[in-house]
């Protein structure tokens, strides 16, 4: 049996969640489709270690295949402020707005292995 590893560069946040964040999903999707013209640009992304993956919220969000770079996007800060605005509207929705430790927006970088 073989690993597959991927990695992720996305602006965005990390959901901490109790459950395995495949079992929130598609509660986000559906959440989400009810706010799209609130939050068109924001999606989830599930990544981290083979069977501990972690929850985001992300905006602009890609993979980076194994053996090559990636960069951010030249993204200004009008859409950053942007993108944090959707974000946060999406914690709200979706009810994460209690989650005391979570963390601002930015740009992260996400190892996968499935």
């Amino acid at each position: 049996m073989g690993f597959h590893h991927s990695t992720y560069f996305a602006y965005g946040l990390r959901i901490p969640t109790a459950a395995h964040p495949w079992a929130e999903t598609d509660r986000i999707d559906t959440a989400l489709a009810t706010v799209k013209f609130l939050c068109p640009d924001v999606g989830h992304l599930t990544a981290g270690a083979y069977d501990r993956d972690m929850l985001f919220l992300v905006t602009e969000c890609d993979e980076v295949g194994l053996g090559t770079y990636g960069r951010a996007t030249t993204a200004t800060a009008e859409q950053r402020a942007d993108w944090d605005r959707q974000l946060a509207q999406a914690v709200d929705h979706l009810g994460y707005g209690h989650i005391r430790d979570l963390d601002a927006p930015g740009w992260i970088c996400v190892p996968d292995v499935s």
